[in-house]
């Protein structure tokens, strides 16, 4: 395909999809927060609590970038860190009562327009959107993984002579 075809399409669809991209379309949770707090706020609605090494695991990040991001959550009265009670040496962090709230707020809206959403779809069309998504990520973590392959340095072994 033409390099200038792509280009087309690409724009054609951004122009299309930023509706998708409006702030009357969200709250402002979506604005007020980054990509990793709301990841790492999603992580812990699910998993009740977390340390820092899990969070940093599924936000996919530096443990230190980890810790900043926990940290601006804490300023933001979003997150608490606690001790565990099995044992103190482990600090777990936990959503505060008006992180749940928010939560259950943007979900209810989520679920509305998904609803809308599916109303407007076939089921094929349904079962046709899921398979190209999941093809779609599918060449997506293809391309990080060779990403990761590339940079990962050959390191050379120096042989060391015992006598």
């Amino acid at each position: 395909m033409d390099i200038n075809k792509i280009e087309s399409i690409i724009f054609n669809y951004i122009d299309e999809f930023k509706v998708l991209f409006f702030p009357e379309q969200w709250s402002d949770i979506f604005l007020d927060y980054s990509k990793n707090e709301i990841l790492a706020l999603l992580f812990l609605y699910r998993k009740k609590n977390a340390n820092m090494t899990e969070i940093a695991e599924y936000i996919m990040a530096p443990l230190n970038t980890a810790t900043g991001v926990i940290a601006r959550l804490e300023k933001k009265l979003m997150v608490e860190r606690i001790r565990s009670t099995l044992d103190r040496r482990i600090v777990l962090i936990t959503l505060t009562n008006t992180a749940s709230i928010v939560i259950e707020k943007e979900k209810a809206m989520i679920a509305e327009y998904v609803i809308k959403i599916y109303g407007a779809l076939t089921e094929e069309e349904i079962s046709s959107a899921l398979s190209i998504y999941k093809k779609v990520l599918g060449v997506f973590k293809e391309s990080k993984n060779q990403a990761k392959e590339e940079t990962i340095p050959v390191r050379k072994l120096k042989k060391i002579i015992i006598e």
